[in-house]
């Protein structure tokens, strides 16, 4: 009979009696009280309400207390009452001694913290406690889980507690020191002999590669000067427990540090980029090739991986990664002279659009017309004598330039397109075998006719549409070939008369293009467990402060009864949702129906609103609600119209400058809203670049502008081209001083003056607020374009709605150590690291956080009076990114917070204009809806 069964029913009753008391009252924090506390009334009830069940679970004191203040107020009488206290101090007794119990009170879903309080054991959680929900919970378990293996066999209570420390409880003096004075060294368990039997510093400087295992930059720098000063390991230790905290011998840092030896540095896999596009192999041999050839087997990986995988017609997925890696697809054409039809497709994307592959492909070409082989098709095929030589050439740079179907972002020549190729330029006479036009189609061409695809025959044609137009002087992406220095990355500027600009970067890898500027956090694929991650800091030594985030794998979603396949769209009602590692994301529209415009969970339009803890406002309490935010989160009022500084949060030698951020992880609490600048800052430290004052003054930094009195306008160098007339309301509800300040908060601008009213969430882009609001002149009248969600107004510009894995941000939030660290997990940061995706000068991506805690976008020109063609470049880097984003792109996945990008659906459409006419106003619908869900 298996005894764990009855274990594992009364605590499930015990749960489901929590559940049923949780549900009377969601803002009951249920981990105060016990569950048979619903079974009492009066001074009984009042007393056990007090009792937490995660404290009795974790001090057998408390559990005396209990009993003893429960006999005294609580009648003999009340059976049910007594027969439930009874069972769950027996079953919170009965396990008393698990370790696990001193990490309860971390769990943050209340029925995982009761379960916990109950538990014997990590496996009674697995009902109740999901590791990606708990990454804070699960941490401390496997802290004190590796402290329990390693240290149980030390028979002195004393040594025991210290070693025991070592893991879980380090405190402001070397634990390894104290174990040292206890005279416990004569019982040091194996899993701390490194930590024993550092006595001599040898040769310090052997150790300084696992200074770049350092969580701060205190830390990093103390073990650099410490390693190359010190003689002694006293000394070293001295100072680098005091500034490499917690002492954590599991840790990389202090692992790396102890173990006897010299081993290498740990490098950079060859291509970091390319190691997160092995998981996209359909073959499980071609996931074990891509990651021998990127890791660091490339000589002798890559022949075998070129051949069997790169060649393969099921092998899409990971071709148009790599591909990715190294030549993303972007927009324009320009400059060839022998592909010249191929000549300012301005807004076609291209991977390779270049002098050298026009040169290619005229080889190319040539090598056909004299009878080569043509190359990628598994057997010798040669060009007929009868092949046009304008479809030869069309071939040969299509091949070459590559031209990408937009909504997959690949080069596969249509169907249609490639049996007539096949039929009217194959040599058909030298070949053997039972190979037809069908079967060579196969490798070049979607198995389906209804597949995106690339035609040939556009390229057969001079281009007619955009033919006058000369791409270098209409549409400007100056950082398409990175003019910059090697080991820096370009970056649009958009203001000025400077196009770009040049940033300090990091590469991924010996072998990678693919570069970060420094500041910013990669995600890196773990060698020792594929499909987990570390995550390091792009600075100007290299990648650094690198961390290994907790690993938690899942294949499927748990979606009400069923499992849903891990990366598989399926739909909730109306809504269209998606699986992602355990975690689902879903549109949320009105299901009753889908042509009426509403707001989430059928909310009013009432514009009362509240600011929530995170730093976004929302229009009301009952929006804030939808959102799931609780009643103690949020705090009446716009958070723009908050002095961050009104507290005093500063102490008295630094001075206090309001700091927005919107914050994407729960863990974040609070999310600061200003930043402490010493008063004696260093005038020529300009690493927080230039600020603009309240009197459109640009100053150097934010401490240069503290030094000359001024007050804070914005942040980034002062904008033209933007109204300094205000003030403004924000499609984010948020008022700014006016359009500039906006602006510089990649805001968009929903109307002039103050928010008054929140916008019905609709299909269709049009005024939403009615007389309430005047919306300003649109830059094009019949323009594509949105009413951003709870907006009054529409603008022109291409437009999405992004869905990020809140899980995957809540992780790496938790291990991040500084709190200067923690702002890569804000909209801020996300925002700016998805404009660099960008190419167009002419073109600003802005956003916001929709009504329920979605990412909104929208692409926007950055000209008063832009061109069709400009406007239209504007829409297709809308629509790049979010091809990216759900193809989970290397250029998307490697970076933090892009990598937590889950899905994203297109949102712009034809808007339906209001156009004032001889003071009478009247829509004109000039075109029809455009939505497309992009999977």
């Amino acid at each position: 009979m298996d005894r764990t069964k009855p274990t594992m029913l009364l605590i499930a009753s015990l749960i489901a009696a929590l559940a049923v008391l949780v549900a009377t009252d969601p803002f009951l924090d249920a981990t105060q009280e016990m569950s048979c506390c619903s079974l009492a009334a009066g001074s009984c009830r009042s007393v056990c309400s007090k009792i937490s069940l995660v404290v009795l679970g974790a001090e057998e004191e408390a559990r005396e207390n209990a009993t003893r203040r429960l006999l005294e107020f609580c009648s003999p009488e009340l059976a049910r009452f007594w027969g439930c206290v009874n069972s769950t101090l027996n079953e919170v007794k009965k396990h008393g001694n698990w370790i696990g119990r001193g990490c309860c009170y971390l769990a943050l879903n209340p029925v995982c913290r009761s379960t916990c309080a109950l538990s014997g054991s990590r496996r009674d959680l697995n009902e109740s406690c999901r590791p990606s929900d708990e990454p804070e919970f699960f941490s401390c378990l496997e802290k004190r889980e590796e402290a329990e293996k390693c240290c149980s066999n030390v028979s002195n209570d004393t040594c025991r507690t210290i070693c025991q420390d070592l893991f879980y409880k380090p405190g402001k003096i070397s634990n390894l020191k104290l174990y040292s004075s206890k005279g416990c060294f004569h019982q040091v368990p194996k899993c701390l002999k490194n930590v024993a039997e550092v006595k001599q510093a040898e040769d310090p400087k052997q150790h300084l590669h696992c200074c770049n295992e350092a969580t701060n930059t205190a830390c990093l720098d103390t073990c650099r000067r410490i390693l190359q000063t010190a003689t002694t390991d006293q000394e070293i230790m001295d100072a680098l427990t005091d500034k490499c905290k917690p002492v954590l011998p599991q840790s990389p840092f202090w692992s790396c540090l102890l173990k006897s030896g010299s081993p290498k540095p740990a490098r950079l896999p060859l291509d970091a980029g390319k190691l997160s596009c092995c998981t996209k192999a359909a073959k499980l041999s071609c996931q074990s090739l891509c990651w021998r050839a990127f890791q660091a087997d490339w000589e002798s990986a890559w022949l075998e991986f070129d051949a069997e995988c790169l060649s393969s017609s099921f092998e899409g997925e990971l071709r148009r990664c790599l591909e990715d890696a190294d030549d993303p697809c972007e927009m324009g054409c320009s400059g060839l002279s022998y592909c010249a039809r191929f000549n300012d497709r301005s807004t076609t994307l291209f991977r390779s659009c270049s002098a050298t592959s026009d040169e290619a492909a005229e080889w190319e070409a040539h090598h056909w017309a004299r009878g080569g082989t043509v190359r990628g098709l598994g057997i010798p095929v040669r060009a007929a004598a009868s092949c046009p030589q304008e479809t030869l050439r069309a071939a040969a740079c299509l091949l070459q330039l590559r031209p990408c179907e937009s909504r997959i972002h690949e080069t596969r020549l249509c169907r249609e397109d490639c049996l007539e190729l096949m039929v009217s330029c194959v040599d058909w006479s030298a070949i053997t075998g039972p190979h037809t036009a069908a079967t060579l189609c196969a490798k070049l061409s979607p198995a389906r006719s209804d597949a995106p695809c690339v035609s040939l025959k556009p390229f057969l044609e001079d281009p007619q549409e955009e033919s006058v137009v000369h791409l270098e002087e209409d549409i400007a992406t100056p950082c398409k070939s990175n003019p910059c220095a090697q080991g820096e990355i370009c970056e649009l500027v958009h203001h000025g008369r400077q196009l770009y600009r040049c940033l300090p970067a990091c590469s991924l890898g010996e072998m990678s293009k693919q570069m970060v500027p420094a500041g910013s956090w990669v995600q890196i694929p773990r060698f020792d467990q594929q499909g987990c991650l570390r995550i390091c800091q792009c600075t100007l030594r290299g990648l650094e402060k690198c961390k290994t985030l907790n690993c938690f794998k899942f294949n499927s979603c748990w979606v009400h009864d069923r499992y849903i396949a891990h990366k598989a769209n399926f739909y909730l009602e109306c809504n269209p949702c998606h699986c992602f590692e355990g975690e689902f994301t879903c549109s949320k529209r009105n299901c009753g129906d889908p042509g009426v415009p509403s707001l989430p969970c059928d909310c009013p339009t009432h514009y009362v609103p509240v600011c929530g803890r995170l730093g976004f406002t929302f229009a009301s309490g009952c929006l804030a609600k939808c959102a799931e935010m609780s009643a103690s989160e949020v705090e009446f009022g716009r958070c723009s119209s908050r002095d961050p500084c009104a507290s005093n949060p500063c102490d008295s030698t630094e001075k206090c400058v309001r700091r927005t951020r919107v914050c994407l992880s729960r863990l974040h609490k609070p999310c600061p809203q200003y930043e402490c600048v010493p008063l004696d800052c260093y005038l020529r430290d300009e690493t927080s670049g230039p600020v603009c004052d309240q009197e459109n003054r640009q100053h150097s930094s934010i401490c240069a502008m503290i030094r000359s009195g001024a007050t804070l306008g914005y942040r980034g160098p002062c904008l033209e081209g933007c109204s300094l007339r205000g003030p403004v309301c924000g499609a984010n509800g948020e008022v700014y001083a006016n359009e500039c300040a906006a602006w510089a908060e990649r805001t968009v601008v929903d109307y002039f003056g103050s928010c008054v009213a929140v916008g019905l969430i609709g299909d269709h882009a049009k005024p939403r607020c009615g007389e309430a609001v005047q919306c300003p002149r649109l830059i094009e009248p019949y323009c594509v374009g949105v009413t951003p969600p709870g907006a009054c107004c529409p603008v022109c510009g291409g437009a999405a709605k992004l869905f990020y894995s809140k899980k995957q941000l809540d992780r790496i939030y938790y291990m991040m150590d500084e709190d200067v660290d923690k702002d890569s997990v804000t909209l801020e940061t996300l925002l700016t690291a998805l404009s660099r995706q960008i190419q167009v000068s002419q073109c600003v991506l802005r956003g916001m956080i929709t009504p329920d805690r979605d990412i909104f976008i929208v692409v926007q020109s950055t000209l008063k009076r832009p061109t069709s063609l400009q406007l239209r470049a504007c829409v297709v880097e809308a629509e790049k990114l979010v091809t990216r984003i759900s193809e989970r792109s290397p250029r998307i996945a490697a970076e933090v917070p892009l990598g937590a990008l889950t899905r994203a659906e297109l949102a712009h459409s034809y808007i339906s204009s209001a156009i004032s006419i001889n003071g009478c106003v009247m829509h004109i619908v000039s075109g029809v809806f455009i939505y497309v869900l992009i999977s």
